[in-house]
């Protein structure tokens, strides 16, 4: 593999050394400039334990012997590679072959191949006579030569590898390393000018300790606790309940079909709910308030149940609604966000970052530098669906309600909001502190960003939905969906309202793209996330585009009358706008007066396409395009977006820390880890969804309904 080649000017180097140098001299000293752990073996007299200092001597002996196992210790070590320049410091090594090395793993091949491989090596000599193991040496340089692209912090940290004998500890090796930096003895550090610093020496081994922390105790706990509920809700479901129901049923049927009244003419639907309703009763007559309780506690419980809640998310769509076509935009516009996040979360293991950047200028890579306005469509549909939602709720009652009425209603619109959307994410935050607090411990290349440090310090924030006013997090949250809705039934008080927080909105994106000289960079992109992605209050617009349309369209009913000719310049200026946005900007070198135009107004554009296309659709204007977007195949995935918006970063950062490797970036290894990604990420928000985020829903319902009985 790439990462494992020695470079060009290295085998250039050596070429020279040996040409300069007597022939055992010049090997030596090649092998002491070029290999960082045989420069370590000069200095074993400064290490403590004598049989570290023993096991290390036999090491460098066998290197200069040319005895096999030696050699293939010293193969697993991390040395200089290619594309130092360009931002590659991963000098790892392998350290997989240096785990086999240790466990004398013998390779299985057949009778004739390992006699064939013993002509020209001893199999007595393949396996070191000591157990080795894999350590990690994170040093930081200073040179100046190497690019770096200010979008990610640490990018002059070097991970080094060192498969050594096991009975050297961290500080023997940091002791050994640190006399061969301070001496500069690394051709590297010639070669390009650099000085090295030691950060730290690792082990990379899982000692447990940190799974006797509070923090994890209660994690584990909670989350033991919590599926106990889950298997507890579905044995009881499937055992006991759904016999129950059957029962039932059967029984109401015989009572039809003996009554001399006329069949009723009823759906499947309509009988299940006569039978629940009918059932409710009978309890309410016949059932003490004190034996009542426990059948409500478990008509609780089954909320949790597994198997119900997996029905319900793969339960096709029954309604021909307009908004059908609102699942493929959750979804698609997801999956585009997850595309986004491997390159934005992958960049801390990247080995060719200044190429990737170049390859960002390309027409097909604006897909990719643009991600963020997939978040402003998702700010459109939840504007869109919000207001959408309210009047369906509210067209039954046609009296204005009181003011301590509309309070009452927004207070429990939040509310409702808040146990629908935060189950779900507190154990997403949970699940990815006890991972990665777990290969913090192993991960040989580190995020920028340790999370499950940053999760527990920061979880609050996540909770309360204000993370976006602390610190960067691309978890987006709700509190950025203003509710103006209420206010649609005094529809000059809305249109002021949403008039001056859209002015207030550009305002504010102005000003501060004015103020921090913004340019359509990357690297600026990303040191004015802040004030120019988090904030909430540059952000409202495509939301408020989108309550916009979705009240007009209620106020057409849903029909709009357009000549052949209008519909072509509709499609015509929305697919102009959209992609004038998207590739717009594939020269950024562009004035800074239209910078700031671009930032300005370049996601209320793409609002405004967007909202065609919605229009369209949900006028039955769309054509083909419509019945794409309306296909029940999107259906079921629309469930899981929440949840796979979660995760999917976690599922990223997990990964690399997971890889012994760095990545490399090219076209066909992004394609592959999308779908990698895509797939572990959907699969996970299923499970978090049947047990956390349906549940909810459904005790949400239930609660609902039983005040609708009450009252």
């Amino acid at each position: 593999m790439q990462h494992e080649k020695i470079s060009s000017w290295a085998w250039l180097s050596l070429f020279l050394l040996t040409i300069f140098h007597p022939p055992a001299q010049g090997t030596a000293e090649t092998m002491r400039q070029m290999f960082p752990a045989y420069a370590l073996m000069e200095n074993i007299d400064l290490v403590n334990s004598s049989r570290c200092r023993a096991e290390m001597e036999e090491f460098r002996n066998g290197v200069d012997n040319k005895i096999l196992w030696s050699l293939r210790v010293l193969d697993s070590n991390g040395m200089p590679s290619s594309g130092f320049v360009n931002g590659n410091n991963f000098w790892i090594g392998d350290r997989q072959n240096c785990k086999l090395l240790s466990e004398n793993h013998t390779l299985l091949f057949s009778e004739d191949v390992r006699k064939n491989n013993s002509i020209y090596r001893n199999p007595k000599e393949e396996f070191p006579p000591f157990k080795v193991h894999f350590f990690a040496a994170r040093i930081r340089h200073n040179s100046t030569l190497q690019y770096h692209t200010e979008v990610m912090m640490n990018e002059n940290l070097i991970t080094l590898g060192f498969c050594l004998p096991a009975s050297c500890t961290n500080h023997d090796i940091a002791t050994m390393l640190e006399k061969v930096l301070n001496e500069r003895k690394l051709l590297i550090g010639e070669l390009f000018s650099a000085n090295f610093e030691i950060i730290e020496i690792t082990d990379l081994v899982d000692d447990h300790q940190w799974l006797f922390s509070a923090k994890i105790i209660f994690i584990v706990g909670f989350l033991v606790l919590f599926c106990g509920l889950v298997a507890v809700a579905t044995v009881y479901d499937v055992l006991i309940h759904k016999k129950r129901t059957k029962n039932k049923k059967e029984i109401f049927n015989f009572e039809n079909n003996n009554t001399n009244s006329k069949p009723r003419d009823t759906s499947a639907d309509e009988l299940k709910n006569e039978i629940e309703e009918k059932c409710e009763t009978d309890q309410e007559d016949s059932v003490s308030p004190k034996s009542k309780s426990p059948s409500n506690v478990m008509e609780y419980v089954l909320c949790f149940s597994f198997v119900t809640n997996t029905r319900q998310i793969f339960k096709a769509e029954e309604s021909a609604d307009n908004v059908r076509i609102f699942h493929s935009m959750k979804v698609l516009g997801n999956l585009w966000i997850i595309l986004c996040h491997i390159i934005f979360y992958t960049t801390h293991i990247t080995a060719n970052k200044t190429i990737a950047y170049a390859l960002s200028d390309t027409l097909a890579a604006q897909i990719l530098a643009n991600g963020t306005l997939s978040v402003d469509t998702y700010f459109f549909i939840s504007g869109f669906l919000l207001t959408y939602i309210f009047f369906k709720g509210q067209s039954k009652d046609k009296k204005v309600p009181s003011l301590p009425v509309r309070i009452k209603q927004y207070i429990e619109l939040f509310v409702k909001r808040y146990i629908r959307l935060t189950p779900a994410y507190f154990v997403v935050i949970l699940l990815a502190i006890f991972y990665f607090t777990w290969k913090d411990q192993t991960s040989i290349i580190l995020p920028v960003e340790r999370v499950n440090v940053v999760c527990s310090k920061y979880w609050w924030t996540n909770m309360l939905y204000i993370n976006n006013l602390y610190h960067w997090n691309d978890i987006s949250s709700f509190i950025t969906s203003l509710n103006f809705t209420d206010y649609f039934r005094h529809c000059n008080t809305a249109v002021s309202l949403g008039v001056v927080t859209l002015f207030s909105s550009l305002g504010s994106i102005l000003y501060f793209s004015y103020t921090l000289n913004f340019v359509p960079t990357l690297d600026k992109q990303y040191s004015t996330l802040t004030d120019l992605y988090i904030r909430p209050w540059v952000r409202i617009v495509p939301y408020l585009v989108g309550m916009a349309i979705s009240y007009l369209l209620i106020k057409w009913n849903y029909k709009l009358h357009l000549s052949k000719k209008s519909l072509i310049v509709g499609w015509a200026l929305s697919i102009l706008c959209n992609c004038s946005i998207l590739f717009g900007l594939t020269d950024k070198n562009i004035p800074f007066s239209l910078s700031i135009i671009y930032s300005t107004l370049s996601r209320t554009g793409w609002s405004l396409g967007i909202a065609w296309l919605v229009v369209a659709c949900c006028t039955n204007h769309g054509g083909i395009i419509c019945k794409f977007l309306s296909s029940d195949f999107f259906v079921p995935l629309s469930r899981l977006t929440y949840c796979a918006y979660l995760v999917n970063p976690f599922v990223i950062l997990g990964i690399c820390a997971s890889r012994s490797f760095p990545d490399y970036i090219d076209y066909y290894n992004i394609a592959a880890f999308f779908l990698t990604v895509s797939v572990i990420s959907y699969i996970i928000a299923f499970l978090i969804s049947v047990t956390t985020e349906v549940p909810f829903i459904k005790l949400l319902r239930l609660y609902n309904n039983r005040q609708k009985r009450m009252k």
